[in-house]
């Protein structure tokens, strides 16, 4: 999980800033039969009287036919077409608005699927921290999206307590596992608890407690350096792999930026990212060694994987530097890397059965992130990317329902590509809105 000083444009913070776009489509799922009508009377009430009263009766409920009478008055030629028009555009509204409550209603549904599969497998030992930690994310940003849109009392404060019982389930079950053959199992815990820090951070925000914010955030930067101690020794004596200490590096990253900006510190912390950098570089490079001696760690996708996050690190920082042509150049990097680390997993490794449907997922995410980055630069044809990512996900879908056998964790699998794919729909229903 990333923590930047990007953080209030985050994924955790889907549509906090949108409050006029989420306005217009909770007005438009509720523009059928006689909400139509009223809100169109309530655009007149600038008039005198007379005209409210002359508006009033004729915005009638579209289901219901006024019985004509001698007194009525004749329509004006404006009162016609306006009339003609209100009737052509209802029907489509009124399908379109049961299309979306629809997908919301799948969407939602998907996203409870995920939580329950993936909660059951990790209970059960057949999923890691971090890939549940990965399908709690995706599954609570979507339920936090629908919320938003439907505006029903399951607030993003409120779902996001609901994730923090589950992390908190997490955290106690890793405490029993304390055993002498529990490999990694120190190390697991600590993360859990990073992981409950750092959604406890998320609560206070959406709260505005800046009280526990401090406190979160402290439990943050402890938890991310002892995290790091922990995997730094395990890689060392190989008990770790390479992305799971690449993970823990970046969470000290993370909260160092994550602590400047809450302490609105504008200084550059320079010396900090070289470090991080230059670990990263080493990571790389042991990859790269295991891959010009044949070892199955140095296998091409991860070698791209590792450079795809290497030129992701530096693209923020240079973000954040305000250096937006160095940074472009790195997400375009970022992005081209972890496509071809998707490409690899998707058409050569998943048919091989070297590759899990997991895996191809979480490349397809790296690619995702980067070319976000590099649409958000505003630099560079963010529809061409937004396609490539779309034929690539509809791919991943397509693997997903091939699967017959779903034992084991691989409903959570499944589940999490419809859910991205639920996610992508809900985000091109929201783009046409705000055209």
């Amino acid at each position: 999980m990333y923590w930047s000083k990007s953080h209030p444009n985050s994924d955790l913070m889907t549509g906090d800033n949108e409050p006029g776009l989420q306005q217009s489509i909770h007005r438009f799922l509720n523009s059928e039969g006689e909400s139509i009508a009223t809100d169109m009377e309530q655009s007149f009430t600038s008039y005198n009287s007379n005209l409210e009263h002359e508006y009033h009766n004729k915005f009638i409920p579209l289901n219901v036919v006024p019985e004509r009478t001698g007194t009525q008055k004749q329509k004006s030629h404006s009162e016609k077409v306006h009339s003609a028009k209100k009737i052509i555009f209802s029907p489509k509204k009124r399908r379109d608005s049961a299309q979306l409550k629809k997908h919301l209603r799948q969407t939602e549904n998907r996203a409870n699927d995920l939580v329950r599969q993936s909660t059951n497998s990790f209970t059960r030992g057949l999923m890691p921290l971090v890939d549940y930690n990965l399908a709690l994310k995706i599954a609570f940003d979507t339920k936090i999206e629908v919320a938003e849109i439907q505006k029903t009392k399951q607030n993003k404060g409120f779902l996001l307590e609901q994730k923090q019982q589950l992390i908190q389930q997490a955290v106690e079950q890793l405490q029993e596992f304390d055993q002498p053959a529990s490999q990694g199992w120190y190390g697991d815990l600590v993360h859990a608890k990073l992981l409950l820090a750092q959604n406890q951070y998320e609560i206070a925000r959406v709260n505005q407690d800046r009280d526990a914010q401090q406190f979160a955030l402290e439990a943050i930067s402890k938890n991310s350096a002892e995290y790091y101690a922990i995997r730094n020794i395990e890689a060392q004596v190989g008990e770790a792999d390479l992305s799971e200490y690449r993970r823990a590096l970046s969470s000290v990253n993370n909260a160092n930026q994550e602590l400047d900006l809450f302490y609105q510190n504008t200084k550059n912390d320079t010396a900090s990212f070289e470090t991080y950098e230059r670990r990263l570089e080493e990571i790389k490079t042991d990859i790269n060694w295991m891959a010009s001696n044949g070892a199955g760690l140095g296998r091409a996708d991860l070698l791209d994987l590792s450079k795809a996050h290497l030129s992701y690190a530096k693209g923020k920082y240079s973000l954040n530097n305000n250096r937006k042509g160095r940074s472009q150049e790195l997400f375009t990097e970022s992005m081209q890397y972890a496509k071809a680390a998707w490409n690899l997993r998707a058409n050569q490794y998943y048919p091989a059965g070297t590759a899990s449907l997991h895996d191809v997922t979480s490349s397809w995410l790296m690619w995702k992130a980067a070319g976000t980055e590099l649409a958000d630069l505003k630099t560079t044809d963010s529809q061409s990317i937004d396609k490539e990512l779309n034929v690539g996900l509809d791919q991943m879908l397509n693997l997903a329902d091939s699967i017959r056998d779903r034992r084991g964790r691989l409903d959570s699998d499944v589940s999490l590509v419809h859910c991205l794919k639920n996610s992508e729909k809900l985000s091109d229903y929201k783009r046409k809105l705000s055209d």
